[in-house]
């Protein structure tokens, strides 16, 4: 389902260590957690994670901040101006400052504010959600949290963080946004993630048998009627279906909430050409 050559269109700039172990994973782990069940999961999935690690580059939690960007981060813990000091460009005391006494941490001496900082593929936060995440997926992440975007638990990790948030309904619901808020608890980057959608979309839009295609005015009509409704990432109106007009039919598809598929009776039917 998702080779390794998949993999590296999708995330051109991952390690060689994470795309090979993704590959191998994917299959196994992705069903474990139902993930692969729907076109709309794997789709949103894909896209997150996108946008969360940059492509599978960022495991982990930049903390490194000038001065003046903590307050616009944090506004209600850099009031003071000491304290700023004390923060900017020294990420370890960031992190036991901003983290310490919630998420399951300790206090600011305990260390678990940088001990349980951001890692993964999805950025994983806090005492609490390391112990859970480590549980359900039975990886020691409070003993090691690294293993969070190790190559080797980076994919289930990213699973049982999907899990724990509740994600898989969200797709069910075709509610991209909602899904957005589970995962960052706002709508924070909403436009890059859904040009990591679009991405995927057009990446993974299963081909379409030749004997089974219509013929090029039947598809121009469909590729302008979708045109007209908004799902200008098919481009052109060629009569040729490609991987961005089947993106294109499969958003709407979504949207609209017909069953997985491309070019069929109901697609005719809901763009009103039957």
């Amino acid at each position: 389902m998702l080779s390794i050559d998949t993999i590296r269109v999708l995330y051109p700039r991952a390690p060689d260590a994470h795309v090979a172990a993704f590959a191998a994973q994917a299959a196994t782990v992705l069903k474990s957690f139902g993930i692969d069940q729907t076109t709309n999961r794997l789709h949103y999935f894909l896209a997150q994670i996108g946008h969360e690690s940059g492509g599978l580059t960022i495991m982990q939690e930049n903390l490194n901040y000038r001065p003046e960007r903590l307050p616009q981060v944090w506004p209600s813990r850099f009031r003071d101006p000491a304290v700023v000091s004390r923060c900017a460009g020294r990420p370890e005391v960031l992190a036991n400052t901003v983290y310490c006494d919630r998420m399951g941490n300790g206090p600011f001496a305990s260390g678990d504010g940088w001990r349980y900082r951001g890692r993964g593929y999805i950025q994983i936060t806090g005492k609490d959600a390391y112990g859970l995440v480590g549980q359900s997926t039975g990886i020691d992440l409070l003993r090691d949290p690294d293993r969070a975007f190790a190559p080797e638990h980076a994919l289930k990790v990213a699973c049982g963080v999907w899990a724990w948030k509740g994600a898989n309904a969200a797709c069910d619901a075709a509610d991209f946004t909602a899904l957005t808020r589970k995962i960052n608890g706002g709508t924070i980057g909403l436009a890059d993630r859904k040009a990591w959608l679009d991405k995927v979309r057009r990446t993974l839009g299963a081909p379409i048998p030749v004997e089974d295609q219509p013929d090029g005015p039947d598809v121009v009509a469909i590729q302008r009627k979708l045109q007209s409704l908004g799902y200008r990432e098919l481009g052109a109106a060629d009569g040729i279906i490609g991987p961005r007009t089947q993106a294109a039919i499969i958003r709407f598809r979504q949207d609209r909430r017909l069953p997985d598929g491309l070019i069929d009776d109901m697609l005719l039917q809901a763009l009103g050409l039957r």
